[in-house]
């Protein structure tokens, strides 16, 4: 390959898996340096995506396991990062190949199981202390994203607290900065959070969680989500059904947000945002009828596409897995030896996707350099125009 143009060594690079990335980077400097470039990282990233490769399965009961989605055929134990006493891990989201985890005292971090790189968050503490020995906190959930605009990976935990007998709740929210390594406080959740450790989907450049407007409701029926850019809130308007009498879930499919309604005992519908934040691209993808499924349907969780894009995959109620067909409306239940009988699933894509936080304050030291070179240049000009009026 020696004789190749360096521009398409690169694109036969990215075509391969992260495991030959990280073997190939040993080739030589040059090698090592394309293949640890943010560049070829993104590119290597996008086609993936593009073309549905490289995506993984984590299974969490109380180890984590992966297994690959193109054959869902023998799990591989992944040793995480993180110290665990009982083997309470938990997965509290996947974004471009990296996954957030979470064990039991509150520990976080961000890791890559591909590269087996991993970056531990700050300490995260609660500010609302007045509401201990009143109340405890009622609910708690997370979610993890990717801000593009700012080029920035976020970690979101809301805290939701009340007090007995009482209709005073105060939420405290918080988000996490990669690029400043800093947690910090935003806006209350003007939202009641009804159902603890589920975590927030992301999809739009937003996380959503589903909610209530009201305290003392049994039932979340809103769709809320926080935009990462801006690190406000904002509803999302829901599909149009003529019978309302069905349980909300919401899941991602391709980054697109996903909208299940569960007619109990009936049917599930699953619905798909095409443009998100514009209600009338609410396309339903596909019904499943609860006899073609084993077992009462309580909850789905779409995974992912297959790679023909002819089937989605599908999690149910936490102990099955299954392929449903688009054209042929058939349900294929997918059996994995070893398997756990209960487990939480996740997908994440294999990338290069860097952790390197030195690195990132790096840039982001040369960008502040770089600003305030530009704003003496600029107040330089000021007074030389000054004195030039004058």
């Amino acid at each position: 390959m020696s004789n190749l143009p360096w521009d398409m060594i690169a694109e036969i690079l990215f075509r391969l898996p992260p495991k030959n990335l990280l073997c190939c980077r040993c080739v030589s400097k040059l090698w090592r340096a394309l293949i640890d470039s943010r560049n070829f990282i993104n590119l290597h990233l996008n086609y993936s995506l593009d073309i549905r490769s490289n995506f993984n399965i984590i299974l969490k009961n109380s180890e984590l396991y992966s297994v690959p989605l193109d054959f869902l055929d023998s799990l591989k134990p992944l040793d995480h990062p993180l110290m665990c006493y009982n083997h309470s891990i938990k997965v509290l989201g996947s974004c471009n190949g990296l996954v957030c985890i979470c064990n039991v005292v509150d520990d976080m971090a961000l890791w890559n199981p591909c590269t087996r790189m991993h970056h531990v968050l700050p300490y995260l503490s609660i500010e609302l202390k007045r509401y201990f020995g009143k109340c405890s906190c009622r609910v708690c959930v997370f979610g993890f994203g990717y801000d593009l605009v700012n080029d920035d990976y976020k970690v979101v935990r809301i805290a939701q607290f009340g007090v007995v007998n009482k209709r005073n709740y105060e939420s405290e929210v918080k988000v996490y900065s990669f690029r400043r390594n800093s947690w910090r406080r935003i806006g209350d959740m003007p939202y009641f959070v009804l159902y603890p450790g589920a975590n927030g989907v992301f999809a739009g450049g937003a996380l959503h969680w589903l909610v209530s407007q009201t305290p003392d409701s049994n039932e979340a029926n809103v769709i809320v989500g926080l935009d990462l850019e801006v690190e406000d809130y904002k509803e999302v308007q829901q599909p149009e059904f003529p019978n309302k009498n069905f349980n909300m879930e919401i899941g991602v499919l391709e980054s697109r947000l996903c909208f299940l309604a569960n007619f109990q005992g009936k049917n599930v519908d699953l619905w798909v945002m095409k443009e998100y934040g514009v209600k009338e691209s609410w396309t339903k993808l596909f019904s499943i009828v609860q006899q073609e499924v084993s077992g009462i349907i309580r909850s789905l969780k779409p995974l992912a596409y297959s790679k023909s894009g002819n089937e989605v995959l599908m999690e149910h109620d936490n102990v099955n897995l299954f392929w449903y067909d688009l054209r042929r409306k058939e349900v294929k239940r997918v059996w994995i030896p070893g398997m756990p009988i209960t487990f939480e699933a996740e997908l994440y894509v294999g990338s290069l996707m860097l952790l390197d936080a030195n690195r990132l304050f790096y840039e982001r030291a040369q960008h502040e350099r770089w600003e305030a070179s530009n704003m003496t240049r600029r107040d330089d000009f000021l007074s030389e125009g000054f004195r030039l009026s004058l």
